[in-house]
């Protein structure tokens, strides 16, 4: 097996340097290699060679995703953090209130068993009665 066929096989198994596809294209000028395989080599070569101001652009569109990337954490941080604090204040708020509520029901209880206290302590006053005749037997009395 010659060096050429020996790269060439190297070469589509996927295993050669650059280097050596170097060396393979040398020793292969002209029309030594089928179309095909010319073709090919000629192609790859060519893919090899980056067009100027590629890598820039290229780490500019990563940087500016980067950022993007960042920024939506953020907000997912902010609105997570502000979802959290709103639960707290809603339980906090509720509780309160039924605590408020509670403390009223409690005073209202209060209030009412103190009124019945005082009435069954105070008996009400009579209304004013117009007596009209007092007998030793009968009482003629008009509300």
């Amino acid at each position: 097996m010659t060096r050429r066929e020996e790269l060439l096989e190297k070469y589509y198994r996927g295993e050669s340097s650059l280097d050596e596809e170097r060396e393979l294209k040398q020793l292969a000028p002209g029309n030594e290699l089928p179309d095909a395989e010319q073709d090919m080599l000629d192609f790859f070569g060519q893919e090899a060679v980056l067009p100027d101001g590629l890598e820039e652009e290229l780490m500019r569109a990563v940087e500016k995703r980067r950022t993007r990337s960042f920024k939506i954490r953020r907000l997912t941080s902010m609105g997570s953090a502000a979802a959290v604090i709103l639960i707290v204040l809603t339980v906090f708020l509720d509780v309160r209130n039924k605590r408020i509520s509670k403390m009223e029901n409690d005073f209202r209880m209060m209030e009412q068993a103190l009124l019945q206290v005082s009435e069954s302590l105070q008996p009400e006053e009579q209304k004013q009665m117009l007596v009209l005749w007092v007998d030793d037997d009968v009482e003629i009395v008009i509300n």
